[in-house]
């Protein structure tokens, strides 16, 4: 039973009142069949949204069996509409990227029945309006008549016990107009649902059991239709389940949406797109750039201590004061005393040779100019040590003397029918020339042989670079006196390492372990990953912008769309998730393009930086852009986030939508 109690129902305009309802009286039984005539203006489609849940009273009592209405929450009309009420529209309000079917299972998704099941009863339904043969037709395909009984099996689909019919032959011709009020009349007297037609004409009027006339707001008149009474049904119609809409056809629903405009939302996902590619090429060559540096580490030994001189402390600063001597040198006797210590395996003193030197080195008749490495024996080097790319002999030793040639320079020297390996023991000399002009010739033989495409790169052993910095700056004790530039001490594991740094720290030495210069290392790459990444970043809120722009633009677009979903029992949380579900899949699209494209433009920079490496007689550098699985995945959640909150203000106004503002929009 519906029950009408001194209903009333005023709109504000401006600074006028309006009074749309007042006073109204009125009970309808369950199964009548009522008609509400009046012309326009009075209070008809007002008093229809209220039964319907799609507005309330200002004042008054409005109850549906002992449901009061006038009071109800949004969450409790939601459920209203949703299991008890069917809407049958003027203007069919068929959504038009669905097809029939699709049409009139919606109110069965809001409800969270299966997707078999709701076809299955969408199909049978429409059958039953003998629209069987027009399942997969979309609403421009069909005719007006056939578009109205889509909007009356839609209605009528989750089994309402109230069907609402505001001017259901409005827009149709006399004859389709009077075939769907036998059909409207058929149901109701099968289904024994309780039918309530909004209209002005008198001969629909006709097919009700009883007439209710307004006008001004007020009942005028109740007209009883003996034509049009039949005996009320003894037993209600089946109620719907309750159920809600499905996380699942949320997803489907939003992306068959994403359909509508594809030009712009693909531009809208482009812009996530560059910011990603951004974000993820740069980034990974951060994440290779720090392996690389790792595996060259890790390759080198963590165990090694890179030891320094002690410096000398001085009370004033002069910058123009020559620095003095080391307080503590690394002379060769300290290189012998370290290597006595227990828990050290090796200590490899390093002496750079001056920048200036000017060195030929003469094999046979073959003499061609070279340039020693400044680093002098010291094994770290960017790139896979040296013993890992020898192509024949052994590199100089920690202490002894020899020529390492790269294979570009050993070429040269070869004669047919030679190998890398006739080379090796081979004697050499080393020609050393001064600025002004002055020279000497060192004795040296070649060792080894490395993979690589210089063609005048050497190096050379502490013998023959102690030899040569002897000889340049003139001063034969010049170890006793100054030292070595570096030695590098190898601990025999990772434990040792402390008790070894902080001796070397008691006899005034500076030493710095391998791991916390690693650590150092990644702290500084790290940062470097942040910075790179905010690029990326800038562009990604670009792409918000335009992200939130497409979805107020398709919500201006889909306003009476959503009218018609929440008629039809979607509630405001509902229509806010969907709508930031899109957001999302904006985001997520361009975010999984843009990971592909990021991806191939770090490969592509990164093979065009092994060619310049290459050519500049830089060998065994590793993969330099590298994706790990943190970063794909990162970067698609991170493409969803920035849509999902680029999309929550839009998505929030489309869920405050009014519904029956929302419905009479144009």
């Amino acid at each position: 039973m519906i029950k009408l109690s001194n209903l009333s129902r005023q709109f504000r305009r401006g600074q006028t009142t309006v009074t749309a309802l007042h006073g109204v009286d009125l009970t309808i039984d369950s199964g009548e069949f009522v008609a509400l005539v009046g012309p326009s203006g009075s209070g008809k489609s007002t008093l229809l949204n209220l039964l319907g849940g799609l507005d309330r009273p200002t004042a008054g009592e409005l109850s549906f069996n002992g449901l009061p209405l006038h009071n109800a929450d949004e969450k409790t009309l939601t459920a209203h509409r949703r299991q008890r009420i069917g809407f049958i529209f003027q203007s069919f309000n068929l959504l038009p990227r669905l097809t029939a079917q699709e049409n009139v299972s919606v109110p069965l998704m809001l409800a969270g029945v299966p997707r078999a099941e709701r076809q299955q009863r969408a199909r049978a339904m429409l059958e039953n309006v003998g629209l069987g043969h027009r399942l997969d037709h979309y609403p421009t395909e069909l005719s007006g008549g056939e578009q109205q009984r889509v909007a009356i099996a839609r209605a009528l689909i989750h089994q309402p016990a109230l069907l609402l019919a505001d001017e259901p032959t409005g827009n149709l011709d006399s004859t389709t107009g009077q075939t769907i009020m036998h059909l409207l009349q058929r149901l109701n007297e099968e289904q024994g649902v309780t039918l309530i037609v909004v209209t002005h004409d008198e001969e629909v009027a006709a097919y009700a059991g009883r007439t209710v006339k307004l006008r001004d707001g007020q009942i005028v008149e109740v007209v009883e239709n003996v034509a049009g009474q039949r005996p009320l049904p003894t037993t209600p119609p089946a109620k719907a389940k309750a159920g809600q809409l499905t996380l699942r056809d949320m997803v489907l629903a939003a992306g068959r949406n994403l359909g509508r405009r594809r030009v712009r939302n693909f531009l809208t996902a482009a812009g996530v797109l560059i910011g990603i590619v951004t974000l993820v090429a740069m980034v990974s060559f951060g994440v290779g750039v720090q392996r690389e540096v790792q595996r060259n580490f890790e390759m080198v030994g963590l165990e090694n201590i890179f030891v320094s001189p002690g410096l000398p402390q001085r009370d004033d600063f002069d910058p123009f004061a020559p620095p003095g001597l080391p307080e503590t040198p690394l002379t060769p006797q300290l290189v012998a005393e370290l290597q006595a210590l227990p828990n050290v395996v090796a200590v490899s003193p390093a002496l750079s040779l001056p920048p200036a030197v000017d060195l030929t080195l003469t094999h046979g008749e073959t003499a061609v100019p070279v340039r020693v490495p400044s680093g002098g024996t010291n094994p770290f080097t960017f790139g896979p040590p040296a013993r890992s790319d020898m192509l024949a002999g052994q590199p100089p030793s920690e202490l002894g003397g020899g020529t390492l040639l790269v294979s570009g320079l050993a070429d040269q020297l070869l004669t047919p029918g030679e190998t890398y390996t006739d080379l090796i023991g081979r004697p050499v000399n080393l020609t050393v020339t001064l600025p002004r002009g002055e020279s000497t010739t060192i004795g040296s033989q070649i060792v080894g042989v490395r993979d690589g495409f210089a063609r005048r790169s050497i190096d050379l052993g502490i013998a023959e670079r102690t030899e040569i910095v002897t000889w340049w700056f003139d001063e034969p004790d010049r170890l006793q006196t100054q030292g070595y530039d570096q030695l590098v001490v190898q601990a025999s594991s990772l434990t040792a390492v402390p008790a070894i740094a902080d001796y070397l720290t008691e006899q005034g030495l500076q030493a710095q372990s391998l791991e916390a210069i690693l650590e150092l290392a990644n702290q500084v790459l790290s940062l470097l990953q942040a910075l790179l990444g905010s690029v990326g970043g800038l562009a990604l809120l670009v792409a918000a912008l335009g992200v939130a722009n497409t979805m107020m633009m398709a919500i201006y677009e889909r306003t009476r769309e959503i009218g018609v979903l929440k008629a039809l029992g979607a509630s405001s949380g509902q229509i806010r998730l969907m709508f930031t579900i899109e957001a999302a899949l904006i985001g997520l699209i361009g975010g999984f393009f843009g990971l592909i494209f990021g991806t191939l433009l770090g490969r592509l920079v990164d093979w065009i930086a092994q060619q310049y490496l290459i050519n500049e007689g830089v060998t065994g550098v590793g993969t330099l852009s590298i994706v790990p699985l943190w970063l794909a995945v990162g970067a698609l959640v991170f493409a969803a986030l920035v849509g999902l909150l680029a999309g929550l203000y839009p998505a929030a106004r489309a869920a405050r939508l009014d519904p029956v503002t929302a419905l009479r929009h144009e």
